[in-house]
């Protein structure tokens, strides 16, 4: 029953990536969603520490550290890919995440890939290319948006293999707390290279970015604390991996109430090969955590 809560944290990932494009629209930048997010939500988790009723090993307080650094990568893509790109075609690509984590195994224990990792592999490669084939825009940024996706993908990756590793042993409550502070000092020490500048914003951006941030923070503890708790990252991921396919219906449904134009800008044609695309990373997803769960 727990696989319920990615269930539910993916509704939020696709409602917080509808609204971070609002947001966008309304005059936000890279330094709000990344700096502004994410020190909200180290102020918020890091009273956890407190909570946790086992003694805290400081001597690895480099595991928490490492987790929140991977997790800083990783969320700067995806604000990036959404900053260039469509949500319809940005989160989708966030699939490919439980075939990151498969690949680095397997090439770091020396495994080889079974028949059905080898399709799960093409399964993605091709959807992929499929969904990189709709992500034409003008000025430069052909690609980008996959490109910027796929490397989130691969630090989110890292990410859980971090926490599904260390959580435990550390005391789950005192990593979550500190992970989360970590992530919030680090992504403070990238505000020099943006300027301080960059955090000006018009009202109705902030407003966007509050229910962003909000979302954000639902769907971050939700899949950190699942994976930490039940030590299950794969079977976690690929009911996370429906994040993509919500956000492609919930931009064709309801994305005209938050001003969201993707269903009528990129046209029914490429919205149906982005689900097409969709579909072949969730299958390919499903074979991985098939494979993985079959091994234990």
């Amino acid at each position: 029953m727990y696989l319920v809560l990615p269930l539910l944290a993916a509704l939020a990932f696709a409602w917080g990536s509808l609204v971070f494009k609002r947001a966008f629209a309304e005059g936000a930048g890279v330094v709000h969603a990344v700096v502004v997010n994410n020190v909200v939500l180290g102020l918020i988790f890091f009273p956890l520490i407190w909570l946790e009723p086992h003694p805290i090993p400081w001597n690895r307080w480099y595991e928490p550290v490492l987790t929140a650094a991977t997790f800083v990568v990783g969320h700067l893509l995806n604000v990036v890919s959404l900053r260039v790109g469509d949500v319809s075609i940005a989160t989708p690509l966030l699939g490919s995440k439980v075939i990151f984590v498969a690949l680095v195994g397997r090439w770091v224990f020396g495994v080889e890939l079974t028949p059905d990792q080898w399709w799960a592999a093409g399964l993605a490669t091709s959807g992929v290319m499929l969904m990189g084939l709709t992500d034409w825009h003008a000025g430069g940024k052909i690609g980008l948006t996959t490109v910027c996706a796929l490397g989130c993908a691969g630090s989110f990756a890292l990410t859980d293999t971090m926490i599904q590793a260390w959580g435990g042993s550390f005391g789950v409550v005192a990593f979550l707390g500190l992970q989360f502070a970590a992530l919030g000092v680090l992504s403070l020490a990238t505000l020099p290279f943006f300027g301080l500048h960059s955090l000006r914003a018009p009202r109705a951006a902030w407003k966007w970015m509050g229910v962003a941030a909000s979302l954000s923070a639902v769907q971050a503890i939700i899949i950190t604390g699942t994976i930490a708790v039940w030590k299950d990252a794969a079977g976690v991921n690929v009911v996370y991996a429906t994040r993509g396919l919500m956000s492609i219906a919930l931009v064709w449904l309801v994305g005209h109430w938050i001003q969201n134009t993707e269903r009528h800008t990129v046209g029914g044609r490429r919205m149906g090969i982005r689900l097409m695309g969709g579909l072949l990373i969730l299958a390919a997803v499903v074979l991985t955590a098939r494979q993985d769960l079959a091994g234990r």
